[in-house]
C-alpha cells in the first residue's frame, strides 16, 4: 500500500512510513482514505475491508493515525490511533450478553500480539440485532457486531498497531488465525 504523506511533518511522516510494509493478509484490502476533518491537525486514514472475492464475510474497518502536539484532553500523547470496524455476526452470538466485552478482549490482545505497546485506551463495543417489519419482513433477522476504539502509541511502531488493526478484523469477521492450520468449515 502506498500512502500519501503530504502535509504530514516529522517525526510522524516517519512513524507513518513503516505502514507501507505491513504484511497484508489475501482477504483484506487496504486503502487510505481521506481522514476526517478536524481531528487533529496532522491524520491520514486507512480503510480495511474483507475482500468479497476470497470471501464472503463482509467486515470493514477504518483508522486514523493523529497528531496534535497540543495533547486533546484524554489523548495523554501527542498522538492517536482512532478506529472504527464492524462486521455481520452470528445471531447466537449478538445474543450472548459477553459478546460485546469479548469483542474488547480481541482488541486488547491484537494489540499485544502484534507487539503493540498503547496506552490511555477507551472505545465502545455494540452488538445490534435487526428485525425486518413491513415491506421488509421478509428480511431474515441479522445481528452486526461494531467496534469503536482509541488508544495513545507508546512506540514509534505504528505498523503493529496497523497490523493488530487487519488481525481484529479478521477475528470478528470470522476468518481463522493467520498461520494457522484452523480451516473454516461449511
Amino acid at each position: 500500500m502506498e500512502l500519501d504523506l503530504s502535509g504530514i511533518k516529522d517525526p510522524f511522516k516517519g512513524m507513518l512510513a513503516g505502514l507501507t510494509q505491513i504484511e497484508v493478509r489475501e482477504e483484506i484490502s487496504l486503502t487510505q482514505i481521506p481522514s476526517p476533518k478536524g481531528i487533529a491537525p496532522e491524520a491520514i486514514a486507512i480503510s480495511a475491508e474483507i475482500n468479497h472475492e476470497i470471501s464472503s464475510d463482509h467486515g470493514i474497518s477504518r483508522l486514523v493515525f493523529c497528531r496534535d502536539p497540543d495533547q486533546p484532553e484524554g489523548w495523554n500523547s501527542d498522538f492517536r490511533i482512532i478506529g472504527y470496524a464492524k462486521s455481520p455476526i452470528e445471531l447466537e452470538m449478538a445474543q450472548d450478553d459477553y459478546s460485546a466485552a469479548l469483542a474488547w478482549e480481541w482488541l486488547k490482545d491484537s494489540l499485544l500480539n502484534a507487539g503493540a505497546d498503547f496506552a490511555a485506551e477507551a472505545g465502545t463495543t455494540t452488538t445490534v440485532v435487526s428485525t425486518g417489519h413491513g415491506g421488509l419482513i421478509t428480511q431474515p433477522q441479522h445481528a452486526e457486531l461494531e467496534i469503536r476504539a482509541s488508544w495513545a502509541p507508546a512506540s514509534y511502531d505504528l505498523a503493529a498497531h496497523l497490523s493488530a488493526w487487519i488481525e481484529l478484523l479478521a477475528m470478528i469477521s470470522g476468518l481463522p488465525p493467520k498461520n494457522s492450520k484452523v480451516v473454516r468449515i461449511g
